[in-house]
């Protein structure tokens, strides 16, 4: 049961920002008045992207399987990723669907343990990259329009501290499991030492091959400017007329400061920076707001759960399966 206290604090937490924000009675009739409104259609498109961000997403980690040395072929990642998201919903923290991913790599290389944790870490890392220049245009070019309200200037803020701690730690990490000097600083921390180094090899390995790294990381920007666009066919769905453009302004700051472990899947606080940011910059009622962020989230859930159709196909094939059992016993 101990294993499970931060999940239940975040579902907690989610459940009490939900509650809070359907406390108001503006906010019910808001809420009653916009989907007596609303535009099914628009969430036909929305599922289109979702599904499309989640196809792209595993693309990426195709890459890099293929820049780790453990190839996989794509219609198998294909499976692979979709059964990982599937289990992610049951399943407590972020984390869940990629340990799913790390265990079918491993059924299909099982000396190569370690390496297959390297690629999903190396998958999360390369997306990492694309919302963090994301952040850095909008950061740059739009802070002013962040100035005008109070909130969402703290907002930016938060955001802006966030990712860069984020950024500072990988860069840390990265210098001191790779540059022999910076490793005698780990001395005192010699468990956490061991586990940095581990993990550590995933930045040499993704050095090794260029193109495939940079083909991956190309990658993460057409997947999470398809993810903006969820949320933006969510907003149509709800008649919140703002331009694409403006949904890049929001989503690199909501999708930041929903990394922290504070809700969740990111219930509730989502919901809420939706209220402050697209009410804030562009008059959005909280109401359509808050449909729009559960709205987008839904669509991201029923990807996943359509993901449950991939898992016959996770299996090895009879022949990798004879082989795996043949290194197991020997």
């Amino acid at each position: 049961m101990r294993k499970y206290w931060l999940a239940i604090l975040q579902g907690i937490l989610s459940l009490a920002l939900i509650w809070h924000l359907f406390s108001s009675p503006t906010l019910r009739v808001e809420v009653a008045d916009v989907i007596a409104n609303a535009k099914p259609h628009w969430i036909l498109l929305g599922s289109m992207t979702a599904l499309l961000t989640e196809c792209l997403c595993a693309v990426r980690w195709w890459f890099i399987l293929r820049l780790f040395g453990t190839p996989v072929s794509l219609p198998r990642v294909f499976a692979f990723c979709g059964a990982g998201l599937f289990f992610s919903l049951g399943l407590p923290g972020a984390a869940g669907g990629d340990a799913f991913r790390i265990l079918y790599v491993i059924r299909l290389y099982p000396r190569s343990k370690l390496r297959a944790s390297l690629t999903v870490l190396a998958d999360r890392l390369c997306g990492l990259v694309a919302l963090v220049i994301a952040f850095a245009v909008v950061a740059i070019f739009q802070h002013q329009r962040f100035e005008g309200d109070p909130h969402t200037k703290v907002i930016l803020k938060a955001a802006s501290f966030t990712l860069g701690s984020i950024v500072l730690l990988v860069s840390l990490w990265a210098i001191f499991s790779t540059w022999r000097p910076a490793k005698k600083i780990w001395l005192p921390l010699d468990p956490i030492r061991k586990i940095g180094d581990r993990l550590g090899l995933v930045f040499p390995k993704l050095a090794r091959n260029p193109k495939l790294l940079a083909a991956a990381v190309f990658v993460s920007f057409p997947s999470l400017a398809f993810h903006f666009a969820t949320y933006f066919f969510s907003m149509r769905a709800f008649n919140i007329q703002i331009r694409f453009s403006e949904v890049f302004t929001v989503m690199p700051i909501v999708d930041t400061l929903i990394l922290l472990p504070v809700t969740l899947f990111g219930i509730g606080l989502r919901e809420t920076l939706f209220e402050q940011l697209l009410g804030g910059l562009f008059g959005v009622p909280l109401g359509a707001a808050t449909l729009a962020s559960l709205g987008g989230f839904g669509l991201q859930a029923t990807v996943a759960l359509l993901g449950g159709l991939m898992i016959p196909f996770t299996t090895p094939p009879p022949i990798l399966s004879s082989q795996s059992n043949k290194s197991k016993n020997t």
